[in-house]
């Protein structure tokens, strides 16, 4: 698998500030379709039926008050045994009755629709529950990988502390020395120092050190040689 090929560290957190943004976006068309739907369905299912029931009671009174006039003026007669006119009071009843009749058509409607206004609101919100997803989860998740990303680059792209950098250069003089003077007493003193096992302690432990043992030898052969 090939390495990274990262250029710009600044062009992952400008994407994730167009995500970032984006998510945002989305959310509030979201809650703001969510809103519509709630005051449409409220409109549909309480509002509109109560307005048409309020209407069906006026309006049937009406129609009640023109069929009393109408009828008031059939039954009187005039001073010449002639009925008057009753044109005005039956175009009045069928205006009242045309009224009538489109308030009981309203609220049969507003029935109708109440359910299929609900059945089209299940579709819609399964519909878009792939995209609340998104919303939720899916680019929150993005934009936290995109932060442990920038994060993770930042720290292998940033120099190496001062005290990494102090050590690798004593290490290299330390073996430079060496190579000059071809002693290795610079390399076994920095081991010394930095030893922290069972090699430092052996040789306190072992009762006689070795320079001494090598003095011991030597005068040993002297003894044998003077005798």
């Amino acid at each position: 698998m090939d390495g990274a090929n990262v250029k710009s560290i600044d062009a992952i957190t400008r994407f994730k500030a167009t995500v970032a943004t984006a998510r945002d976006d989305l959310a509030r068309a979201l809650a703001e379709a969510d809103s519509d739907i709630d005051r449409a369905q409220l409109w549909i299912e309480r509002e509109a039926p109560a307005y048409w029931k309020r209407q069906l009671t006026v309006r049937a009174e009406e129609v009640t008050v023109c069929k009393s006039a109408l009828y008031r003026k059939q039954v009187t007669v005039s001073a010449k045994d002639s009925k008057p006119s009753v044109v005005d009071e039956k175009k009045a009843l069928q205006r009242a009755q045309a009224r009538l009749a489109e308030a009981e058509a309203k609220a049969k409607a507003c029935k109708r629709w109440a359910t299929t206004f609900q059945r089209e609101v299940i579709l819609f919100k399964g519909a878009m529950s792939a995209m609340q997803t998104v919303v939720e989860r899916d680019l929150p998740m993005a934009v936290a990988l995109m932060n442990r990303m920038t994060e993770a680059l930042a720290r292998y792209a940033a120099p190496e502390p001062v005290e990494l950098q102090s050590m690798l250069k004593a290490l290299q003089e330390s073996a430079e020395s060496t190579r000059r003077t071809g002693s290795g007493d610079s390399v076994v003193g920095m081991a010394v120092d930095t030893a922290d096992g069972p090699g430092g302690a052996g040789v306190e432990e072992s009762g006689t050190p070795a320079g001494d043992a090598a003095s011991e030898g030597g005068d040993a052969s002297a003894d044998g040689a003077d005798a």
